[in-house]
């Protein structure tokens, strides 16, 4: 984008003195959000593995003076985040600069920041808002991240997948439905979810059914048995209205690599003194192993 010419339709009138006001990054900025669902790091390789391994069979019996029985653990997947880079920028001429009558130039980098952390945002949140699509959203094992048929080494499958709008109900299938996925070989697995994940339509419902000291949705004076068992996570990303989630960040594999964390850098031209901003970014995201979230489409799937 470039602000070079003080006639230009738009970009003249801010030599214009008595323009009553221009509405520009008049808004807080709020702090990134992927970072309270992904696992964050950073990376100093052109790419980043990781490898799910397949796990261990139960111990064998062992007899007095009998052998150990060593195990191999079974293959397993191995799953790539390549990095990508991102930029953008805005040129201004001095003329402009110099001519300009109402500090907006001025708040143009701050504009760039915000649209670089939304690019972030809504990059990551995609992960979440992809993951009832196996067939253009594949996760390692061929299926969608969230699906009842995740394919076992060990064989079998299972599951993290439910289905209905969010209620009381639901919300404890969900809970069941964590705790009975096993490890790659069938191996239980000791879940703790924390965390509710729900776009702003559904946050005060979520609040309601976590929060409420009686059960929520129903005329009976039953006691809340899901109260202050999640924290409700609102992601302003997600673009499903009905879609939630719930967590166990100490299981769940979302992750997300800073390979340069976002930097705005300025220069002017020493010949045509024009300005330029810009700013650079560069990172990788996705899922290395389905256990630990579950997920629902909502009410409409």
């Amino acid at each position: 984008m470039s602000l070079g010419r003080a006639d230009s339709p738009q970009w003249g009138k801010l030599l214009e003195p008595g323009l009553r006001k221009i509405f520009f990054e008049n808004y807080p900025e709020k702090s990134e959000q992927f970072n309270k669902i992904f696992n964050v790091n950073s990376s100093k390789r052109q790419k980043e593995y990781d490898l799910l391994l397949g796990g261990f069979q139960p111990w064998a019996d062992k007899a007095e003076k009998g052998s150990v029985v060593y195990q191999d653990p079974a293959n397993g997947h191995e799953i790539t985040y390549t990095h990508k880079s991102f930029a953008s920028g805005f040129k201004v001429t001095r003329e402009m600069h110099d001519d300009e009558q109402y500090n907006v130039i001025n708040k143009l980098p701050k504009a760039l920041a915000h649209s670089g952390r939304t690019k972030v945002d809504t990059d990551a949140a995609a992960v979440l808002n992809n993951g009832f699509d196996g067939v253009g959203n594949a996760i390692y094992d061929g299926q969608a991240l969230f699906s009842n048929a995740h394919p076992l080494k060990g064989g079998g499958t299972a599951a993290n997948l439910v289905t209905g709008a969010l209620t009381d109900a639901n919300l404890k299938l969900a809970i069941e439905a964590m705790h009975s996925a096993p490890d790659e070989t069938g191996n239980k697995i000791q879940y703790n979810p924390t965390k509710l994940i729900v776009p702003r339509k559904l946050e005060f419902l979520a609040r309601e059914i976590v929060g409420s000291e009686r059960k929520s949705g129903t005329d009976f004076n039953d006691v809340n048995t899901l109260k202050g068992s999640l924290d409700v996570v609102v992601y302003d990303y997600l673009t499903d209205d009905d879609a939630w989630f719930i967590m166990d960040p100490n299981v769940a594999q979302l992750n997300f690599f800073w390979r340069v964390k976002p930097e705005f850098k300025h220069e002017e031209d020493f010949d045509t003194l024009e300005a330029k901003y810009r700013g650079y970014m560069r990172y990788s995201y996705g899922v290395s192993d389905f256990r630990g979230i579950v997920g629902s489409a909502g009410a409409g799937a």
